[in-house]
């Protein structure tokens, strides 16, 4: 046997594998008489068919599974030899005809396109330069988050026509040229917050409306960015670029929120009985709570902007005709034009992804199972408490065990967690990090692109839930 590789390029290459007769004869020859010992065949008795007519009935789907053993594992070994670092898997040559079927004695040739990692080096030490943003917790932001939450924690109730800070519910349907509904577009229900609005014609739109009236309208005047106008049409953010400018939302209810009076009964609902009993204590409780929380947001803000500055710098090159050719193999259901559209997400996924394992490797970051299953643990302990429910530590430990060896895509996802929180440590103990103070609007800037929205709820989804 002779396994070669042509190098194409940086990223690409060709694995050629010779595999003559002395190869594969004797296993075919051994699996086959194993055949011919086990033959049932009317005219004969068993073990002893002839030779030759087993290897007629059988030879060639023996020869074709012994080759592709053959390949599989001499492929693997050689890739695994000469410590190539693979993207993928490999891929029959595009260049090559597939093989209509085998014959017995030939030698035969089989080429292997592949693609390879690109080489780098990821320097984290103090020239690297960040700035991490942590938000002011003042007067204003605390008015704010209580405004917020009189409206959560207040009364709602329906009315018949829609006023200045209304919640209106409805249908919202694609409508074509004509004005007439799309048969097979897009129809969602949805909610529009007039108070959140940004646009003046927008809330005039709909100020005065009553049930079962309708407006015509085009969604990104009713929503703050794609995210908003993806949510409201329920379809994914790459799709609202391709929208229409006309639809139509017929108003089903309409919903009128009195604020709660900020008041022993409005704390208690919110931190439990007597927890709280002065507008000072909660106003400190409501500043711890959002010290944490955006504490959260700020780091994910600083591994963000780390992440994007190391990946514009490294600027890694992928071989992506391997890699779209590899995507269509591997998923039947993916089209080219899929590939094609999805391709910006892919590859930036690949590259984090590939600097993400060598930064782990170079700096000997490890999650052992017990952090896993401690992570674990102190999350099935959360679910419980918000269900007011107790568990026992032999019966959480238990279960935490099973969640992780059962569910692997989910436990992926806290080793995952565990990962990320191991390298935001990394970074901020390694990189020349500038802590800089902004103010809630600004932080929301810098997270979202966007301007903040009237409430801190409807700015930051993660923020403090109570």
């Amino acid at each position: 046997m002779d396994i070669k590789q042509e190098v194409i390029d940086d990223l690409n290459a060709v694995i050629s594998i010779t595999v003559s007769p002395d190869d594969y004869q004797d296993k075919v020859k051994t699996i086959l008489n194993d055949y011919r010992g086990k033959a049932n065949i009317p005219g004969f008795r068993k073990g002893h068919v002839p030779f030759g007519m087993v290897k007629k009935m059988y030879g060639e789907g023996v020869l074709a599974d012994e080759m592709n053993k053959i390949l599989n594992e001499n492929l693997s070994s050689y890739i695994t030899s000469e410590k190539i670092e693979i993207l993928g898997n490999p891929l029959p040559n595009k260049d090559v005809p597939p093989r209509e079927s085998l014959k017995d004695g030939e030698t035969f040739e089989f080429k292997y396109d592949i693609g390879i990692s690109p080489k780098f080096e990821v320097n984290l030490d103090d020239k690297v330069k960040a700035t991490y943003h942590t938000i002011k917790i003042d007067d204003e932001l605390l008015e704010k988050y209580t405004k917020d939450l009189t409206r959560r924690y207040g009364s709602m109730k329906d009315v018949e026509v829609v006023g200045e800070s209304d919640l209106v519910n409805g249908k919202i349907d694609e409508l074509d040229a004509k004005g007439e509904k799309v048969e097979g577009g897009i129809h969602n229900h949805t909610s529009i917050a007039l108070e959140y609005l940004e646009k003046e014609k927008s809330k005039k739109a709909l100020l005065g409306k009553k049930v079962d009236e309708s407006i015509v309208m085009d969604p990104r005047d009713f929503a703050k960015g794609d995210a908003d106008v993806a949510a409201m049409l329920n379809i994914s953010k790459e799709e609202v670029e391709n929208i229409g400018k006309k639809f139509q939302f017929t108003i089903g209810k309409i919903h009128e929120l009195t604020p709660a009076e900020v008041n022993q009964d409005f704390y208690d609902k919110i931190f439990g009985p007597e927890t709280v009993k002065t507008e000072e204590e909660f106003k400190e409780r409501l500043t711890a709570d959002l010290e944490k929380t955006l504490a959260d947001d700020s780091d994910k803000l600083f591994f963000r902007d780390l992440q994007d500055s190391i990946k514009n710098k490294l600027n890694l090159q992928l071989p992506e005709a391997f890699l779209k050719r590899w995507v269509e193999t591997s998923n039947e259901k993916a089209t080219p034009e899929d590939i094609e559209k999805d391709w910006p997400n892919f590859s930036k996924g690949m590259t984090w992804q590939l600097i993400e394992n060598k930064i782990i490797k170079e700096n000997n970051l490890e999650v052992k199972f017990e952090e896993a299953l401690g992570r674990t643990k102190e999350l099935f302990r959360a679910q419980m408490a918000s269900y007011g429910n107790q568990i026992e530590e032999e019966d959480l430990e238990k279960a935490a065990h099973n969640y992780l060896m059962k569910n692997r895509e989910d436990s992926e996802q806290i080793y995952q967690q565990l990962y990320s929180e191991k390298m935001l440590n990394l970074f901020k103990e390694t990189v020349n990090m500038k802590t800089k103070e902004v103010s809630f609007d600004d932080f929301v800037k810098l997270a979202t692109g966007n301007t903040s929205k009237k409430g801190i709820l409807e700015s930051l989804s993660n923020l403090v839930k109570i």
